[in-house]
């Protein structure tokens, strides 16, 4: 998917968000959008998954209907439990029928984790509302993996939960690009989340438009060019996590 001359301001508000923005997402691939909070990442998202109209150029643009968009602040019902969230989830998406929603549906996905397998098994008892927010999103993001589409939009997948559970949130969104092929685009601000995928596409957004755009192997290289102070910081935390 590609998008050219990509121009927006939100209404009422004459400031640019975006300015002549291009953007090319890697089919097949984790795409990793990096930029500062309130440099328009979720707005991005909502252009590319049609939410927001504008009169931007869309090549190769996936079907609405195949695309998942994973946004944040999703209100769910405090006393429901794991099992009903899966229904809730699986169901609503017309791929799934009640009697397929059993904890072994979730097996394929989670490889040979035993731990994963009784982390699903102890969760689909459990009340959304006393889960740790770690577990909420882990398990959510985990049944958005189960529904087979195209192109994957997670916004800031791992905000507001401890290191562990981001690793198994970013680890069920790597199996689903490694077993699947599936194409990801990733929001985050912390560049530790980018330390965890092996193979990767980075997209840097800063002052209105894609800066850098650069795969695994020499992003790391070009960004040392930049002269952005976010890039630059981002280099430091990623060399430190790397050293941890």
């Amino acid at each position: 998917m590609k998008i050219r001359h990509l121009t927006y301001n939100y209404p009422k508000n004459h400031k640019l968000i975006f300015d002549n923005l291009s953007l090319s997402i890697v089919p097949g691939k984790v795409n990793v959008l990096i930029g500062m909070n309130g440099e328009g990442k979720t707005t991005l998202f909502d252009i590319v998954s049609d939410l927001v109209k504008t009169d931007a150029e869309m090549n190769d643009r996936v079907p609405i209907k195949d695309i998942l968009y994973q946004i944040q602040g999703v209100p769910i019902l405090s006393t429901i439990n794991g099992k009903s969230l899966a229904e809730l989830i699986l169901c609503s998406s017309g791929q799934y029928h009640l009697k397929d929603i059993t904890p072994k549906l979730f097996e394929p996905l989670l490889g040979n984790d035993p731990d994963s397998v009784r982390k699903i098994a102890y969760l689909w008892r459990m009340q959304y509302g006393k889960m740790s927010p770690g577990e909420r999103r882990w398990i959510t993001i985990l049944l958005y993996c189960l529904i087979n589409k195209s192109l994957y939009l997670f916004d800031e997948p791992t905000a507001g939960v401890d290191r562990y559970s981001a690793n198994q949130i970013l680890r069920q969104i790597q199996m689903l690009n490694k077993r699947k092929k599936k194409t990801i685009f990733i929001a985050t601000h912390q560049i530790e989340d980018v330390a965890y995928f092996s193979h990767f596409q980075i997209h840097v957004l800063a002052h209105g438009q894609i800066v850098l755009c650069e795969d695994q192997d020499n992003w790391i290289k070009e960004a040392k060019k930049s002269k952005l102070p976010f890039l630059k910081a981002c280099i430091n935390d990623l060399i430190r996590c790397r050293t941890e």
